[in-house]
Parts: structure tokens; sequence; C-alpha cells
């Protein structure tokens, strides 16, 4: 069975996820969700500090964590 290349763009699969420490999650979230990301969940709110994942437009995860 063969599919089209738009029907792979919309397809959500896994990827590798790459993950940074940022010092502002908020500021880092739009600058990125700006850019074409989109947000795989809400951001959270840990003990530890918040912490978020999002979908980049070529389908790779990021996950960012801000320190408390």
């Amino acid at each position: 069975m063969h599919t089209n290349d738009s029907n792979i763009a919309s397809q959500k699969v896994y990827s590798s996820m790459l993950s940074f420490t940022v010092p502002d999650m908020n500021s880092t979230v739009s600058k990125l969700m700006a850019l074409g990301a989109e947000l795989d969940g809400p951001i959270k709110y840990e003990i530890h500090g918040k912490v978020a994942a999002l979908r980049c437009i070529d389908g790779h995860m990021l996950g960012l964590y801000e320190p408390a």
C-alpha cells in the first residue's frame, strides 16, 4: 500500500525527543509556536519547574524544562 506525501505530512508519528533547559518557558514556547511548532499537551507546572513538549513542523519532538 502506498501513501502520498500529503498523508504522510499530516500523520502524527513518534520521533526522538531533544530536550533543552530554557530560562523562560512562556517566551520560548511563544517563539517556537510562531515558527510553526505545536504544543503536545499543556505546559506542566511541577514542583521542580515547568516542563513542556512541542512538535516541530518537521515532526520532531522538543522537550523544554525551566527550573524552579
